[in-house]
């Protein structure tokens, strides 16, 4: 019995299952670590009967940079034709550019990398990288209020990488590239913007009409008609996913899909995705509806996790919607349209706790599942591979910005004199100056020029404590759960009181978790 071992043997058995996972050819979930499934709150798969996906960014990922580029090439048309310069279309898709979790303020038209509190962390006009005494001089404290959205915008998704970039390129290019603008004066109570004669477009009219275009695109415009007709360019077909859903549903739980995405364009997305000569287990053929007990389209995330819209029936031969509104128990194999996540709960019985949802919207998926209906949740993001790679490459800058900081708090603290043990001590500004060039050295690390989506330095971005708060597990892919067997136990490290620094041990842990 447990209770009977003694603190000795505990640390005996520990040692053991260390060594064992330290050993590289005895558990294949050692290996790989950008593939790992990693954890912020502990979650028992035993205790989860339904585990539900997003489906753009979550069951599909889309490639990088081709989506994106023809994104960012059709909202440029699209501005074209509400009016901007037709010059605009020799503007061209930058992929090292863009990183999402950022902050647009409307106000001085900025893109801002910033922390839980608002403090930031790094700042560009257009594609100039403003220095920190040119930051001050727009934001004395450094530091703007994440929550005033009059203000601030922040851009959570992947959809919205040529969204940053175009806000970007549209700055600089009135700015310094069409010559009949100048850029105006702002102030603490004024927007600043470009005028042109009599003609004047403030930051915040570019980024209406950036934002609304983006969302006519997905809408109105014909993006999901090109991406079908040319799924091989556009879309990742990974023949791990129907593998992972199979084994899921193997165990005993149920599976469903919670998507924004319309029926037509679910339906092409996912036989493509599902389509493979045989089954997971060597049978015949599966049609994709049958990885799937529920399947929920244009559910209005995250309205889906609120009041919810009507709940519908669809008819699959036609797309359109059938008659009333749907007030009985969820019909396996049927497809619906609209609802609600308690509405979801109040039809198959299930509670908060009991189901996991999968999604790579840190706001529209993870965020409002786990503060509305307290669901599990799995936040998926495909950074992480790269991010991975980039840290462990980086150790040793780390590892100098800690010395670095804990000279500096010595410093501070100390009331001895300039020198220690006869090693003379560094003054509190050059260690300052040390401080800023080595993380710009990790910022410049990193594929993105703004660095990376989860730390600038030693400091979390905003986007990395929302995962953390937010997210029980998170991963580069959905798939990655196949490498874990169907009862695991996601355990999460124990903690004292204070968390500041959690999603740095577990992102980049030594140790498997």
């Amino acid at each position: 019995m447990a209770e009977s071992l003694t603190d000795d043997e505990l640390v005996t058995i520990v040692d053991s299952y260390k060594r064992k996972k330290l050993n590289p050819t005895s558990s294949k979930t050692a290996d790989d670590r950008d593939l790992r499934v990693y954890v912020n709150r502990s979650v028992s798969m035993e205790r989860i009967k339904y585990i539900g996906f997003d489906m753009d960014y979550t069951l599909v990922e889309y490639k990088s940079p081709e989506y994106e580029m023809l994104c960012f090439d059709m909202v440029v048309k699209r501005l074209i034709s509400i009016g901007y310069p037709p010059e605009i279309a020799g503007l061209k898709y930058d992929p090292t550019f863009p990183l999402r979790g950022l902050f647009f303020d409307k106000q001085y038209g900025n893109l801002l990398k910033a922390d839980q509190f608002g403090n930031i962390l790094s700042c560009f006009h257009g594609f100039k990288s403003l220095t920190s005494a040119e930051i001050r001089r727009q934001y004395p404290n450094k530091y703007v209020q994440p929550t005033d959205e009059r203000r601030i915008h922040i851009l959570y998704t992947l959809f919205q990488l040529p969204e940053i970039y175009l806000l970007a390129a549209l700055v600089d290019f009135f700015e310094n590239k069409n010559r009949g603008y100048t850029r105006i004066e702002q102030s603490p109570d004024t927007h600043g913007g470009v005028q042109c004669g009599d003609v004047l477009i403030t930051y915040q009219m570019i980024w209406w009409d950036v934002r609304t275009s983006v969302d006519w695109l997905h809408v109105y415009g014909d993006v999901k008609e090109k991406t079908v007709k040319n799924l091989e360019r556009y879309v990742v077909k990974d023949p791990r996913l129907p593998l992972c859903i199979h084994k899921l549903r193997s165990s005993g739980m149920k599976t469903f899909i919670a998507t924004n995405s319309d029926y037509r364009y679910t339906q092409k997305i996912m036989t493509h995705l599902f389509d493979y000569p045989e089954g997971p287990d060597g049978g015949p053929h599966r049609r994709w509806r049958e990885y799937f007990d529920h399947v929920i389209v244009d559910a209005k995330k995250p309205r889906f996790f609120e009041e919810g819209s009507m709940l519908r029936e669809v008819d699959e031969d036609t797309a359109s919607l059938k008659l009333g509104v749907f007030t009985g128990a969820l019909k396996p194999g049927q497809v619906y349209s609209g609802g609600s996540s308690g509405a979801f709960c109040k039809y198959t019985g299930a509670k908060g706790k009991e189901i996991l949802y999968v999604g790579d919207h840190i706001f529209g998926d993870v965020i409002k599942a786990k503060k509305e209906q307290a669901w599990r949740t799995f936040l998926v993001l495909p950074e992480l591979k790269k991010e991975v790679k980039v840290w462990e490459s980086t150790q040793s800058l780390f590892l100098r910005l800690q010395n670095l900081a804990y000279i500096l708090a010595e410093v501070y603290g100390s009331g001895s004199g300039p020198t220690d043990g006869g090693v003379k001590l560094p003054d509190m500004n050059s260690l300052r100056r040390a401080l800023k060039v080595t993380s710009q050295e990790m910022e410049d690390s990193y594929p993105s020029r703004l660095g990376s989506l989860l730390r600038c330095g030693s400091r979390l971005t905003h986007f990395a404590i929302m995962a953390n708060r937010f997210a029980d597990l998170y991963s580069s892919s959905c798939v990655n759960l196949m490498r874990y067997p169907s009862n695991y136990l996601f355990t999460a490290p124990h903690q004292l009181v204070c968390r500041a620094s959690c999603l740095r041990v577990h992102i980049f842990s030594k140790c498997p978790i």
